[in-house]
C-alpha cells in the first residue's frame, strides 16, 4: 500500500486515501532546516496524475490560485498532492517523520518510479480503471 503524505481534510480531492487531519494542525512557525531541499524533492517526484485544476490556498484564501492542486506525485513508496510543496514552503506544514527520513536518506533526490509501479499504485491503491 502506498503511503500518503499531506492529504488533509480541507484539501480536495483526497483520492480516497487516509486523511492526515486538519492542515491547520500541521502548520508551524518555521520549517525544517533543510526545507528548501525537502520542497525540491516534493516538486521532483514522479508524476502519477496531472490535473489542470487550480484552487485557493486553504490557509490564505486571498492569496494566488495554486495550479495543479489535484495532481499526484510519488517516489514509489509515498504519494502526495501537487500543492504539498507550496504548503511546506509557505506555511511550513509538517510532514510525517518517516517520510522526512526517506527524503533525507535519498539525499533529496526522488527515485525514478517505473511504469509498472505507477500502474500498480493507480489501479491497486487508488482504484483507477486504466482500461
Amino acid at each position: 500500500m502506498i503511503r500518503p503524505a499531506g492529504f488533509f481534510t480541507e484539501l480536495s480531492p483526497g483520492w480516497g486515501l487516509p486523511m492526515d487531519g486538519s492542515i491547520k494542525d500541521a502548520v508551524r512557525p518555521s520549517g525544517e532546516p533543510d526545507e528548501s531541499d525537502i520542497v525540491s524533492y516534493l516538486m521532483n517526484g514522479t508524476g502519477l496524475w496531472s490535473e489542470m485544476s487550480a484552487g485557493p490556498d486553504v490557509l490564505d484564501p486571498d492569496g494566488p490560485l495554486l495550479p495543479g492542486i489535484g495532481s499526484l506525485y510519488t517516489d514509489g513508496e509515498w504519494i502526495w498532492r501537487g500543492d504539498l510543496s507550496h504548503y511546506v514552503s509557505t506555511h511550513h506544514v509538517a510532514l510525517p517523520p518517516t517520510f522526512l527520513t526517506r527524503i533525507r536518506d535519498l539525499n533529496y533526490s526522488p527515485p525514478t518510479v517505473p511504469d509498472s509501479r505507477l500502474t500498480e499504485i493507480a489501479t491497486e491503491d487508488l482504484g483507477m480503471d486504466l482500461g
